[in-house]
């Protein structure tokens, strides 16, 4: 039975985020989720939610394929099932500091842009994404949905689930990292498969567009040799 393979995009940012690395894939079967951050008439988390849950019905093996806030969303909703397989770039399974995650971002920091999202989101978008170094969003803001992504990145921990499917997931992942630092992807999967580790930012899909595909295309060979 064919792959199936659904990307889902990280915070502050949209279905378009793919667009470069889905052309020099040319996977026409690719499912995009949107997360509904921004954008006109903007998805839902409850609609990408309902779209998992179908192409999981089709009985296909599904490649989830997550950037950033994208992979811990994956990590939570989709079936990790022996036939399925996790890929992350710039990923990590837990986002806020806790007790048992000292590499995490302080709450704190993530409790102020929940507040600025109230009184100027603009400028709380346009500060994450220059510390990603992305451009300025162009399109409306869905404030409801920024802040549940907030909340997903506060209280997202799917460190134990992981544990137990070393061999389900993969990871890319970026030195110099602004966002998502060594340390955090490293506690996030502490005793899980072997990180494979570029020089390179928060943006690995845009900067680094050949060895996203190479990573990807090698995660999909695998799936489709098992299946």
């Amino acid at each position: 039975m064919p792959v199936q393979p659904v990307f889902v995009h990280g915070w502050g940012f949209g279905p378009d985020f793919w667009t470069p690395l889905l052309a020099a894939l040319g996977w026409a079967d690719a499912c995009v989720l949107d997360l509904g951050f921004v954008g006109q008439g903007a998805n839902t988390p409850a609609q990408a939610m309902a779209q998992v849950q179908a192409v999981q019905a089709q009985g296909r093996p599904m490649l989830g394929i997550g950037h950033s806030l994208g992979f811990l969303w994956l990590a939570q909703h989709m079936e990790l099932s022996r036939a399925n397989r996790l890929v992350g770039i710039n990923a990590f399974a837990a986002f806020a500091a806790r007790p048992d995650f000292a590499a995490g971002v302080q709450v704190r920091v993530l409790q102020r842009m929940v507040k600025g999202l109230s009184s100027r989101p603009e400028q709380v978008l346009a500060d994450f994404r220059g510390l990603c170094g992305a451009g300025e969003v162009e399109q409306p803001l869905c404030i409801p949905n920024l802040q549940k992504g907030l909340e997903l990145l506060v209280s997202g921990d799917v460190r134990s689930r992981l544990a137990g499917i070393p061999e389900q997931y993969c990871v890319l992942a970026a030195r110099q990292d602004p966002v998502v630092s060594p340390a955090m992807t490293e506690e996030s999967f502490a005793g899980g498969p072997g990180v494979q580790w570029l020089d390179g930012g928060h943006m690995l899909p845009h900067t680094h567009l050949q060895d996203c595909v190479a990573f990807l295309q090698d995660a999909r060979e695998k799936m489709e040799q098992r299946a």
